[in-house]
Parts: structure tokens; C-alpha cells; sequence
């Protein structure tokens, strides 16, 4: 193996793999929270996060099936579908309802926040690194059914973690875990059942992907009806055929004939890096993987890390600046 990655770095890509090492391209700068906010119908839904997740979207999906749910229980008032994201490690989910103007209230003075809603609405709210669509729907569900119960039962309380300083409304948790421990109603397996084509612009090449039946299914542009794979999560993706179903773990495909579907590809190492990677093509059939992250926590003291990864092969070089080191 050894000899064979040798070969790789001392062939005509070794110039262009030396560039792309010389020109860093990973972001070690400070940055800044921030939300995105969509409407579907009367759904509203907000998401906070800290990069261009795929979350995002997902988040966007969830909000159009929770449209149809609403339909689905002839329910015409405003939703508020808020989602924190916990980007920066996994975390337990934690899930809040209530029905107010959808306001968050902070325990630090320094950090305050109108009302979102104009009226009171019924308001999911979550915490957690990724967003499940079933569970997100079971909560509409209860909530619609139960709404008058939630009016009575709510409560004010200050909730202080995950790096939330918060006071909200909410009715009891335990009681929300409980309703999510049952089994799905055959409303939310009759919308379980639709096709949701994740939002984004029609391209001529490339990779999409559509959620049904609880998981998403990737397909091409060229073939919008193939199925390349099928995935219970995806963390992250690009059009160009890169999809992370964990945060150090990935497919490739390839829409260009013949279609392509990598073996899954297991990143070693991830350290403490929660920045999605960044990815750019050297060659039709090579691209580097680049992240930075911080050893033993030590923010100032950056380090870079490049990854290769070549498709005629199938192969992932781990860390190509150890390569050269040893040169």
C-alpha cells in the first residue's frame, strides 16, 4: 500500500496536490452564529447553526411535510418550528413545546430578543446536532391534538445548557419523551409516505437527493428516477457528489457514466474539527479533503490536514502532509 501511494504522490498530480498544500484554504477564523428562516403555508421555521450544514435543508424538508401534516389535521393556524443546532459535538436531544409568540428570554442582560411571532402559535422547539423528520412530526402531531392541555400546562423555566442561557415557556419534557416513545400514528405514516426533493436549483449534472420513508435517497440529475443510495442520515453534501452520512465518514458519486457509488469511507482522526470539509477536484478523478482543528484543544495552535481521495481507485490517503514529511 505504501509503495502504491508513493506512486500516486510522485505521478503528474504530485505538482497540483503541492499547490493545493501551499494555498490554505481551511478556516481557522472566529465566527458568528446565524439563522436562516423559511415559510412553508402557515408552517414558519427557523433554524440557528454556525455553518452552511446540510441541516439547513433538512430542516426545510421538515418543514414542508409538516405543512402537509397540518392539512392532514385541518390545522390553518401559524406553527413555529424552531431549531437549535448543537454543531459542535453530539448532545442529547432536548425538545421544548409550548404556545406563546415563540420569544426567547436570556439569563445574561447583555442578550435580548423581541417577540418572533405576532400571535401566539404553537411552538417546536429543539436542541440537538441533527434533526430527525419522524420526531419532529410526532411533536406537530401532539401538539395539534393537545393544544388546549399545552395552554394550561406550560410553564416559564430557565434552561441552562448546550450552550443555551434560555428562559421559555414549555410544557413538562418528560412528557414529551414519553409521547416520543410511542409508536407512529397512521397520520404520520401516511406522510411519512411523501416524497420531499431537497430544495435547491435544477442542475443539468450532479447529485440530489429526495427524503421518503423516513430515509434519503440519493439519485442523479441525469436520472432523477435511479437510486444510487439510500442513507438514514446525511451530515453533509455537495451537488458535486460528496456525502457524509457522520461527521467522519462519506460516500462519493458520480452521476458521469458510468454511475458511481465509492464503498464508505472512514475518516481517522477527526479531532475536534466540527467545520464542514473542504472539497476540491485536483483531477476528473481526484479531490483533496482539507480541515483544520486544534491538538489537545489548543485553539491558537491551528493545524491543517489534506486528505486525497482518488476515485478511479476508490482510495482515501489519510493525510498526505505526513507523506511528504517522510519524502
Amino acid at each position: 500500500m505504501e509503495n502504491k501511494i508513493n506512486k500516486i504522490i510522485m505521478n503528474r498530480h504530485f505538482y497540483i496536490i503541492t499547490f493545493i498544500l501551499s494555498f490554505s484554504f481551511a478556516s481557522t477564523a472566529a465566527h458568528q452564529d446565524f439563522f436562516t428562516f423559511t415559510d412553508f403555508g402557515n408552517i414558519k421555521v427557523r433554524i440557528k447553526t454556525g455553518y452552511e450544514y446540510e441541516e439547513i435543508n433538512k430542516s426545510y424538508i421538515i418543514g414542508q411535510l409538516a405543512e402537509k401534516l397540518a392539512k392532514e389535521l385541518n390545522y390553518s393556524d401559524e406553527i413555529f418550528l424552531d431549531f437549535n443546532h448543537h454543531y459542535t459535538s453530539n448532545c442529547d436531544p432536548v425538545y421544548f413545546i409550548s404556545y406563546d409568540k415563540g420569544k426567547i428570554e436570556y439569563t445574561s442582560t447583555e442578550r435580548q430578543e423581541n417577540d418572533y411571532l405576532n400571535t401566539d402559535a404553537i411552538v417546536v422547539r429543539q436542541i440537538s446536532r441533527s434533526f430527525d423528520v419522524i420526531t419532529t412530526l410526532k411533536l406537530l402531531e401532539y401538539s395539534i391534538k393537545n393544544i388546549s392541555q399545552i395552554k394550561k400546562s406550560q410553564r416559564t423555566i430557565e434552561y441552562e445548557e448546550n450552550y443555551c442561557h434560555w428562559i421559555i415557556k414549555t410544557i413538562d419534557t418528560n412528557l414529551i419523551r414519553k409521547q416520543l416513545n410511542m409508536g407512529n400514528s397512521d397520520i404520520i405514516k401516511k406522510i411519512a409516505n411523501n416524497k420531499v426533493v431537497r430544495s435547491e436549483k435544477k442542475y443539468d449534472a450532479g447529485i440530489s437527493y429526495y427524503w421518503k420513508d423516513n430515509k434519503f435517497h440519493l439519485f442523479p440529475f441525469s436520472k432523477p428516477d435511479t437510486i444510487l443510495l439510500s442513507l438514514v442520515n446525511i451530515y453533509d453534501f455537495n451537488i458535486d457528489g460528496f456525502t457524509f452520512d457522520t461527521d467522519s465518514s462519506f460516500f462519493y458519486l458520480a452521476d458521469r457514466q458510468p454511475l458511481f457509488v465509492s464503498k464508505r469511507h472512514i475518516i481517522n482522526n477527526i479531532y475536534d474539527n466540527y467545520e464542514p470539509l473542504k472539497i476540491r477536484e485536483i483531477s476528473n478523478s481526484m479531490f483533496s479533503l482539507n480541515f483544520s482543528y486544534a491538538p489537545n484543544g489548543d485553539g491558537p495552535k491551528w493545524k491543517e490536514r489534506t486528505l486525497i481521495y482518488q476515485k478511479k481507485s476508490d482510495e482515501l490517503i489519510q493525510d498526505i502532509e505526513k507523506l511528504f514529511e517522510q519524502r
